[in-house]
């Protein structure tokens, strides 16, 4: 792709944005964005816990944000270098479209935790970026074959995690059937492990594209920082790491109950075995994610396992329009997210 000049009202911008006391615009923005992604992320994986009565609210976080800090320092924070990266050229086209895209995804997010709808943060933050990009360049201003590679791999994360639903609750049912009467408690048991699994791939992953937001903001402003960029390398430094799992985790505690309500006990009657099925299956798939730096999302991997799981007890058991009601919901994110990018990116333009 022709590479994009930033010059004239842009190049003013930037540079104003970036060394100008303005500059805490883009660490309250992307702190926004990982707050909010705490809300409908942290509920989502909350859900199953929850639901299945191993865990009470508190608990349920308590796991997840433990597990969501140790993920990055054991799978890698490669996906902080991809959003950074592939959806448009950041560090390029700059702060106005940094700042435009991440607060396009906030108020998309803002939208749907609202109305109590489970949605994609992945597909906010990447939309509204893309919007941001288009405003800002034009379509050479999005790294279209980019954004397609990661839209594979989320519909592929999201197929993985419903079939590894079904085969892990295949396996559930199969270890009931030669055990005691003690073995659902102890699957509740099992959640816990399987809660840290969760946490480790929303950490690396989910947890990860605010990980690149927070590094990018302090490479524009260390010494050196914008040159280095220009090479494509982005050093994640361990303060952005904390902050994006403390928002993380502080959304999750403040937000998250509204949509764990809504998938834990809207889907279907959730029991330990389904749960255990979901958590184990959308773990290991979002790590193996992690691990190849490909940005997925967690919520909707999460939410396919708990589906399949418990289609997989009975075809008639998960509320089907909810289900219908959440897919569209997903559909519908990417359009608006990247309508709100567009419009604040050009008002932010327009202003400075």
């Amino acid at each position: 792709m022709p590479a994009t000049t930033i010059t004239g009202r842009e190049a003013h911008s930037t540079t104003h944005l970036v060394y100008g006391p303005p500059s805490w615009l883009l660490l309250l923005a992307a702190a926004a964005y990982n707050l909010l992604a705490g809300f409908e992320g942290g509920g989502n994986l909350m859900a199953s816990l929850v639901a299945a009565r191993a865990f009470t609210l508190l608990g349920a976080a308590l796991v997840l944000f433990v597990g969501a800090a140790l993920g990055p320092w054991l799978v890698g924070t490669a996906v902080a270098h991809a959003i950074v990266f592939s959806v448009v050229a950041l560090p390029r086209l700059g702060p106005t479209v940094f700042f435009g895209g991440v607060v396009g995804a906030v108020i998309t997010l803002g939208v749907c935790w609202a109305r109590s709808l489970p949605t994609s943060t992945s597909l906010a933050l990447i939309g509204a970026l893309a919007g941001a990009g288009l405003i800002a360049a034009g379509p050479q201003g999005v790294e279209w074959s980019q954004i397609w590679k990661v839209f594979a791999g989320m519909l592929a994360a999201l197929g993985m995690g419903a079939a590894g639903g079904l085969l892990a609750w295949a396996g559930v049912r199969t270890m009931l059937q030669h055990a005691g009467e003690r073995i659902p408690s102890a699957l509740r048991g099992l959640q816990a492990v399987t809660g840290l699994l969760q946490g480790f791939g929303y950490g690396s992953n989910d947890a990860g594209k605010a990980m690149g937001l927070f590094a990018l903001i302090g490479a524009w402003r260390a010494s050196g920082g914008p040159q280095t960029l220009a090479t494509g390398h982005l050093a994640v430094p361990a303060w952005a790491v904390w902050a994006a799992i403390g928002t993380f985790g502080l959304g999750m505690a403040v937000g998250g109950a509204r949509v764990a309500h809504t998938v834990g006990h809207g889907l279907y009657p959730v029991r330990a075995g389904d749960a255990l099925a979901a958590q184990l299956a959308a773990g290991v798939t979002v790590i193996a994610a992690s691990s190849w730096g490909a940005p997925v999302s967690s919520t909707q991997t999460a939410t396919a396992a708990l589906i399949a799981a418990g289609a997989a007890r009975r075809l008639s058991l998960p509320r089907w329009s909810l289900v219908r009601q959440m897919g569209l919901t997903w559909a519908i994110t990417l359009p608006l997210a990247l309508v709100c990018g567009a419009m604040l990116t050009a008002a932010v333009r327009a202003l400075v």
